[in-house]
């Protein structure tokens, strides 16, 4: 009976369920996954060489400054537009704040990443979220933004996994809820990749011109989230081989996989393939709070760093965690960046992408955009000041 209901994964992607009831708003949730500290030793960042691999970040267009996701009492560091009008914005009719209604703010943001070295960018996708400014069609000014530049960038998509939690438990008519409180969704319902395909991938590369697609041996890259959205992660190998198959059958092309290592700590039941053998790559989520860390697949290496991590002001979360961005992984000579510093110096010559996490999660911590950031003793930092660690790395 279980391999029978298995089966219909394959065929999920492609049929949709009952159109569901109204979604409520989500309850947020907010955490990194931990994972054992390596000490890696404090140092200046060293002379680049002759290449370096593709550098990508994670971007959150789920601000809608001043209104909605931007109380200040949670952001140890203000980034520009968040509680003052965003500046050199030469039209005023879609705001003047760090908004996902603002076209000017995409394009501030891209043009910064670019001029950093940052050669694609992973907006962070929920699908269509409840929240007006969070929905999927945000991505169209983005696109529109990155199609001025002079250079633009490469758009892969991340999958935030919490939303298939939050569609599901909609669908169910429980409203659209998230958190270690909800119940998850099992990947061996049939209806599973009705939620990650249909409802959340296709419609964001359908979005995403072509020539703009960030990819690998001309494959989109698609990142995942972790698993905490999910039960039943020994099928998932069912569930994104059938993800797969689905993407090919409407672009003509199959996804350049990237699956976050939970994905992969499960076996499968017998008779059904391991994530290991679909995914195309494996990172780490948790990386600006435990160091840098690099995963191999089939010689396919994605190392994942960043700045460093603060969650303490989140309202909600019971056990903050706090990574000090002056003190590198592991231990040692405190100084200003050395956390990201030394993430950086950590990255293998022989990576084949490195991803920055994250260009601009304020709540958390892990920002690295321009912002008015202070050292440890409180003392300003200039704005730019963790994109010129990046720039150094990157040779630029």
């Amino acid at each position: 009976m279980l391999l029978a209901l298995l089966a219909l994964l394959v065929l999920a992607a492609c049929a949709a369920p009952p159109v569901p009831p109204p979604a409520t708003a989500p309850v947020a949730s907010a955490s990194a996954t931990p994972a054992p500290i390596t000490p890696v030793a404090s140092q200046a960042t060293p002379p680049a060489p002759a290449r370096r691999p593709p550098l990508g970040t994670f971007f959150f267009y789920w601000y809608n400054c001043p209104e909605q996701e931007c109380d200040p009492a949670q952001v140890r560091f203000l980034p520009p537009g968040w509680i003052t009008p965003l500046p050199n914005d030469p039209d005023l009719r879609d705001g003047a704040s760090y908004s996902s209604y603002n076209y000017d703010w995409y394009e501030q943001e891209l043009r910064t990443m670019g001029a950093t070295g940052i050669d694609m960018v992973f907006p962070v996708s929920w699908g269509d979220h409840p929240h007006p400014w969070f929905k999927q069609d945000r991505i169209d000014l983005l696109v529109q933004a990155n199609g001025v530049l002079e250079q633009p960038l490469q758009i892969g998509m991340f999958l935030d996994t919490t939303a298939q939690q939050g569609m599901f438990q909609a669908y169910l008519g429980n409203g659209y809820r998230t958190g270690p409180d909800v119940p998850r969704m099992p990947v061996s319902d049939p209806r599973s990749g009705y939620f990650f395909y249909d409802r959340h991938i296709r419609d964001f590369f359908r979005r995403v011109p072509r020539d703009m697609w960030a990819t690998v041996n001309g494959r989109p890259i698609i990142i995942t989230y972790t698993t905490i959205c999910c039960d039943d992660i020994g099928v998932s190998g069912e569930l994104w081989s059938s993800v797969k198959r689905a993407f090919a059958a409407d672009f003509g092309v199959a996804p350049w996989l990237i699956l976050e290592e939970t994905w992969l700590s499960a076996p499968p039941p017998a008779g059904l393939p391991a994530a290991a053998d679909v995914a195309d790559g494996v990172y780490r989520w948790g990386t600006a709070l435990n160091g840098p860390y690099t995963g191999e697949l089939r010689g396919y290496r994605v190392s994942s760093v960043g700045p460093g991590f603060d969650n303490s002001r989140i309202p909600r979360v019971t056990e903050p965690r706090v990574q000090p961005r002056d003190l590198p992984p592991g231990g040692g000579p405190r100084a200003p960046g050395a956390f990201l510093r030394a993430s950086l110096a950590a990255v293998p010559e022989d990576a084949d992408l490195v991803l920055i996490e994250t260009w601009n999660e304020w709540p958390e911590g892990t920002a690295v955009a321009p912002a008015a950031y202070t050292d440890a003793s409180g003392r300003p930092l200039p704005a730019d000041f963790y994109l010129r660690i990046i720039r150094a790395w990157k040779g630029q």
